[in-house]
């Protein structure tokens, strides 16, 4: 009798294991094993044409290429000790500009004096290199802009996202020596990429990059800037950031 319960338990212990791995299979992503993708990549497949610009200013801001002052405006950073860009870490080589990143500067130099961070954003969204970007996920089938001009990632894309972020944070609970294949510069703009300006340590230069839509009171009448969309403020420690594709800014 004894026997006979156990064996009975066994059964039907194994056919509840076996029913909830089938359903786990049938909703989970499917597994990705795709190209490995750069930030910005991720950013435009997590948040949208926004998320990429801020993503774009936060790297460029952080490396003390650019500077953000209270007023909304961002200006090239120039010469001068406190000027001066950030030192790189140690044994990480310095890059070039991304092509994003390099729209970016070219308008801040035009600017001269500075542009307004919803200029700088409005330019940068409906730019070539935001649109080749784009390109380059829909040719990976990551992205499907369909019918409308919104990108929105495919169900390769999504297996991505869930991908990146899982590595994400499995990189954060590593102790920073066990992390030495990944630059802690490299580790926040991933942060930025896929959850928004909220994960940015810098929180008074998060809140600045995410002024938008507000002109100076110097600025000329009948120029507005176009529709923003909502601002990428920090979300509280422990809180979900924006919205349901996991971030703030769109």
């Amino acid at each position: 009798m004894l026997t006979t319960l156990i064996v009975v338990m066994t059964v039907v212990l194994v056919t509840v294991a076996g029913l909830v791995a089938l359903r786990l299979a049938m909703h989970s992503p499917k597994i990705y094993r795709g190209p490995a993708l750069a930030p910005y990549e991720l950013a435009q497949l997590a948040g949208g044409r926004f998320r990429v610009a801020n993503t774009a200013l936060a790297s460029l801001a952080a490396r003390g290429a650019l500077r953000a002052s209270r007023d909304g405006r961002l200006t090239l950073a120039g010469p001068g000790p406190e000027r001066s860009p950030a030192p790189p870490d140690a044994g990480v080589p310095e890059r070039s500009p991304h092509p994003l990143e390099a729209e970016i500067l070219a308008l801040l130099g035009a600017g001269g004096d500075g542009s307004p961070v919803w200029e700088v954003k409005a330019a940068v969204v409906h730019g070539p290199a935001v649109a080749a970007l784009i390109g380059r996920l829909e040719e990976l089938g990551l992205a499907d802009t369909g019918d409308g001009a919104r990108a929105e990632p495919t169900r390769l894309g999504q297996a991505a996202l869930a991908h990146y972020r899982l590595r994400h944070r499995e990189e954060g609970a590593l102790p920073p020596r066990a992390r030495d294949h990944t630059s802690g510069e490299e580790y926040e703009l991933a942060g930025v990429a896929l959850y928004g300006l909220g994960r940015m340590k810098d929180r008074r230069l998060a809140s600045l990059l995410s002024l938008s839509g507000t002109l100076p009171p110097s600025a000329p009448s009948g120029r507005e800037p176009p529709a923003p969309p909502p601002p990428d403020v920090p979300a509280p420690s422990g809180a979900p950031d924006g919205d349901g594709r996991g971030g703030g800014d769109r």
